[in-house]
């Protein structure tokens, strides 16, 4: 750490030696350059500070509009509506018109079945 401050200090120094000695044209087209890279330099950094929330907003109504999306397309149960289905083909099925006087029967019969 020390020897890298003695470094720096010495190359100012010497820098700063090089400068005064340096003619007044050269003088002038170096501030024009550093007159012009601050310049550029501050019209580049205001450019990013819009643009961070603006895009942190779009990905965050891309990831909702997805997920979204994603959850009211899920797939349906479609195994038990189709078991409705065929349970419904067997009660209005017109061979067998007996089944409908034994309904409770049939109720206790699957209560039970569950049970047993």
């Amino acid at each position: 750490m020390e020897t890298e401050d003695k470094f720096l200090d010495a190359a100012k120094r010497a820098l700063d030696t090089a400068e005064k000695n340096l003619d007044a044209g050269t003088v002038a087209r170096l501030r024009a350059a550093r007159r012009q890279a601050l310049e550029a330099g501050a019209q580049r950094s205001l450019r990013p500070a819009w643009l961070f929330p603006v895009g942190a907003l779009a990905a965050a109504a891309a990831v909702v509009t997805i997920a979204t999306l994603l959850w009211f397309s899920a797939p349906t149960n479609n195994i038990s509506l189709q078991a409705n289905v065929d349970d419904l083909g067997l009660l209005t099925a017109p061979e067998n018109p007996d089944f409908f006087a034994d309904l409770e029967f049939y109720d206790w019969l699957d209560k039970n079945a569950d049970a047993g």
